[in-house]
């Protein structure tokens, strides 16, 4: 029998397939049209750092590491990009090619919680819409730890993390199975996040309501979530 995990992660690769089979990056109406506000914001705070590394957490067919590759080309950028999906691997480098970035992005398929950050790595790490995929509690806050570890001095992080996370059937209202392993309250992750990275400047923390559909298997589910947001800088 599935575990629950499984289940999840089998209905979520079954959605991200289709759209990635269905969109083509930055051009389209979905959520891949462009990179996220906060990424772009983080650039000009990067402007002083030398040759850029950047690691992308749940990086998909590139949203944003193709983005960040090309505003950092002139500093030799390296994204590392992880990914569970061998498809949106596959996806980001044909991607990575059209955008004259191939040689500043590595992709590689693993899962988040199995990835290992290297210490003192990185000048950015992002984590937009993964922690939350993680499989359990426990590798949500180990996460967090090794994302801190990972940063260099006055590197930033950006986490994006969906919270309260509610779905029902649009054409029958049932009450669906929230398809994320870890759905946690709001304030638990912000207090999870005000203890891993103390002593950080805080440039942006947030929790915002947002609502989206998305297929599921054989239905269209409405989702609701509250949006954790933390951009911080480390000392």
């Amino acid at each position: 029998m599935k575990s629950r995990i499984d289940k999840i992660r089998e209905s979520e690769k079954i959605s991200h397939i289709k759209i990635y089979n269905d969109e083509e990056l930055y051009n389209t109406d979905s959520w891949l049209k462009k990179p996220i506000k906060t990424v772009k914001d983080i650039v000009p705070l990067l402007s002083d750092h030398g040759c850029i590394r950047v690691l992308d957490l749940g990086c998909g067919i590139g949203r944003n590491s193709i983005y960040l590759a090309e505003q950092f080309k002139d500093k030799g950028c390296l994204v590392d990009c992880v990914d569970i999906l061998d498809i949106a691997i596959e996806k980001l480098k044909h991607n990575a090619s059209i955008h004259d970035v191939e040689e500043n992005i590595n992709g590689m398929v693993c899962t988040i919680e199995q990835f290992s950050i290297p210490k003192n790595a990185y000048d950015l790490i992002l984590a937009v819409s993964v922690l939350e995929h993680v499989d359990s509690r426990k590798s949500f806050l180990n996460k967090l730890r090794e994302i801190k570890a990972g940063i260099k001095s006055q590197g930033i992080v950006c986490l994006v993390i969906n919270s309260e996370v509610t779905e029902h059937n649009m054409n029958t209202k049932e009450v669906l199975d929230p398809q994320f392993e870890v759905n946690l309250p709001s304030e638990l992750i912000q207090a999870y996040i005000d203890d891993v990275f103390a002593g950080w400047n805080t440039i942006k923390k947030t929790i915002s309501p947002q609502e989206y559909d998305i297929p599921r298997e054989s239905v269209m589910s409405h989702l609701s979530t509250n949006v954790v947001t933390f951009v911080g800088q480390a000392p």
